[in-house]
């Protein structure tokens, strides 16, 4: 089987040549195929190597990958009954029942749902990895060793700025809670006056960050003290650009990155199957020799030499999770008192 990668414009085209079929979603004869959408970067090139290589090797299906998660983009194409994307890879935001009129039910006969992390699948979507927010710091800045998020809003013991991911859903409510003191099984209903009032005793020593790079960026070369960032994002300006970083995963809140159809999809049969062979226990774990992704399967095996960085390799410590429903139920009032607080 012959297999080609090129890259356009941003848009890799991965093709498995030769092969000629039916698309699993009734849109006549030629060659099955779907287009793969993802957050791009370092994320994408883990599953790259670890789950669409492979996947692509031992299939007739061909394969697309577009950088860039887009939402609204994605409803858009729903209501317009144009659907180019056939597997969508978001956030833990994505893909709750509140998005149900734009995804297709994922069919649990060809997917191991009773092989998933429970809590991490449900109709509309399965968890293919599972990532966390920490604190990270730089080692030059910081004098002593952080130990949470109190530590985070504590500018007399450890001064500095501090860089938060710009984002109301982000995670920026949950750690100023957190560090006020609230238990990680009560964060949720949010109490946004508490998280605001925690938020405005540092908000003069803030930074916002828009890309997981910039927080890198901003950590590892001290212009900022800490940082609220994602845990391979962590692992990377410490572990693979060696500079003068540390981190924690005490207080870490875990989420998932999801995989789910598009409503309207033309290529809902390809979509499942890949689906089952992203989160089958033979492959799921396969990402996390490139980047500290855990599995969400949990009869994977992750590669041993990077369990030691994984988010799931902590749970003995404190940690929190995202509650995505209630987030996605709440999600105008979120980003309204997220924008007022940021402009005042």
């Amino acid at each position: 089987m012959r297999m080609r990668t090129a890259l356009v414009t941003g848009i890799a085209l991965v093709t498995v040549g030769g092969l000629v079929g039916c698309s699993g979603g009734g849109d006549g004869a030629g060659a099955r195929s779907l287009v793969l959408v993802d957050g791009g970067g370092a994320y994408h090139d883990a599953m790259q190597q670890g789950i669409i290589d492979p996947f692509l090797a031992g299939t007739d299906i061909e394969v697309t990958t577009e950088a860039g998660t887009d939402n609204a983009r994605l409803r858009t194409m729903v209501d317009a009954n144009r659907v180019v994307w056939d597997v969508y890879n978001g956030d833990n935001t994505w893909g709750t029942s509140a998005d149900a009129d734009y995804l297709e039910p994922l069919d649990y006969s060809v997917i191991p749902q009773d092989e998933i992390l429970e809590g991490y699948s449900s109709e509309y979507r399965v968890a293919n990895s599972i990532y966390s927010i920490q604190l990270a710091w730089n080692t030059d800045s910081v004098q002593g060793t952080p130990t949470g998020w109190a530590d985070f809003f504590d500018l007399a013991k450890y001064p500095g700025k501090r860089a938060v991911m710009d984002y109301s859903a982000g995670g920026i409510f949950e750690i100023a809670l957190l560090a006020d003191g609230v238990a990680p099984a009560d964060l949720y209903p949010l109490d946004l006056d508490r998280a605001i009032a925690k938020l405005d005793t540092i908000k003069d020593q803030l930074v916002f960050w828009t890309s997981g790079a910039e927080s890198e960026d901003l950590v590892g070369t001290g212009e900022v003290a800490m940082v609220m960032t994602y845990n391979a994002r962590a692992y990377d300006v410490a572990q693979v650009l060696h500079m003068p970083v540390a981190y924690t995963f005490n207080g870490q809140i875990l989420a998932a990155s999801y995989l789910s159809v598009p409503k309207g999809s033309k290529h809902v049969d390809e979509a499942m199957e890949y689906i089952a062979y992203a989160v089958s226990k033979e492959h799921n774990g396969a990402p996390s020799t490139y980047s500290p992704l855990a599995p969400s399967n949990k009869l994977a095996t992750p590669d041993a030499t990077m369990a030691e960085q994984l988010p799931t390799s902590h749970l003995d410590e404190t940690y929190a999770e995202f509650d995505d429903e209630w987030i996605a139920a709440n999600a105008a009032e979120l980003e309204q008192v997220y924008q007022q607080w940021r402009a005042s």
